[in-house]
């Protein structure tokens, strides 16, 4: 049941950077929204590379710092196909992970020992304690980004690299399907080795240290996952407003110079007449 919660754990991330990508999508045509997102970019078009390279495939194209493309062009055929489900979801994972760092580096100044939350079961009783525990892992998130030390430039710093890494972790609404599939093969492979790898009682008592180290990243990794979608999704509205209002005051003055310009036109050829 684990893996199955880690599934629907992984699925509500991907709904969370889909909505984060819905809200951002206008705003991403303003070039200094783009320079704010260019961290999160170049952790995404890293985490793509690596996945590809390490189901061997080969990378046809990748520009880390082209900042109006968001993916890499690759080939992986035969074995190496695994990386055509595999790569929508990486950045994910990659994200996370540089969240985790980026977090230690500051000092931890936000809490990121999450876990996801236990599906004891898939009847009602089972799936009610699921979302009470996302729903108490949500408010904890959001009062703990109402209640921090505002006055540390720090702070502010941090959730500006958080925000533009969740830029780069979610996926477009048209990709959330192929994110889904290979969060759904990164999960069944999962939990087949794990059947495979245990032999006692204990979980975890026989795996082999990669796959026990392995696991653990990627729980770890998925719920500081949820935590920087949820800062994510709060900084996108914040940022899509104040992209508004700019578009608001900066539209009329551009339309000003349009007709002053088309006036000053309209003087020259009747003073040339």
């Amino acid at each position: 049941m684990e893996y199955a919660a880690l599934f629907l754990w992984l699925a509500i991330c991907l709904v969370l950077g889909a909505l984060v990508h819905s809200v951002m999508d206008g705003a991403l045509q303003h070039r200094f929204v783009q320079f704010l997102a260019a961290p999160g970019m170049i952790v995404r078009k890293f985490t793509m590379t690596l996945v590809v390279l390490l189901c061997g495939g080969t990378v046809t194209r990748v520009s880390i710092y082209e900042l109006s493309s968001r993916d890499i062009d690759y080939r992986a055929e035969g074995v190496a196909s695994v990386a055509k489900v595999l790569v929508p979801i990486a950045p994910l994972f990659g994200a996370a992970a540089a969240m985790m760092a980026v977090n230690a580096m500051f000092g931890h100044p936000l809490r990121m020992d999450y876990g996801p939350p236990a599906l004891a079961s898939f009847d009602t009783g089972g799936l009610k304690g699921f979302a009470d525990g996302t729903w108490v892992m949500l408010t904890g998130i959001v009062q703990q980004a109402l209640q921090g030390d505002w006055h540390s430039a720090r702070l502010y710093m941090l959730f500006a690299v958080t925000f533009s890494l969740s830029l780069g972790a979610a996926a477009a609404v048209q990709r959330v399907r192929e994110a889904m599939l290979g969060a759904g093969v990164l999960t069944v492979t999962m939990a087949v080795l794990s059947s495979i790898a245990v032999r006692r009682v204990e979980v975890l008592a026989a795996t082999p240290a990669w796959f026990a180290t392995a696991r653990t990243f990627i729980f770890s990794a998925s719920a500081v996952a949820f935590a920087m979608m949820v800062y994510g999704l709060l900084g996108a509205l914040l940022v899509g407003f104040g992209v508004r209002v700019y578009e608001m005051f900066s539209r009329p003055r551009a339309r000003s110079k349009s007709a002053r310009k088309v006036d000053d036109e309209s003087d020259d050829r009747r003073l040339a007449a």
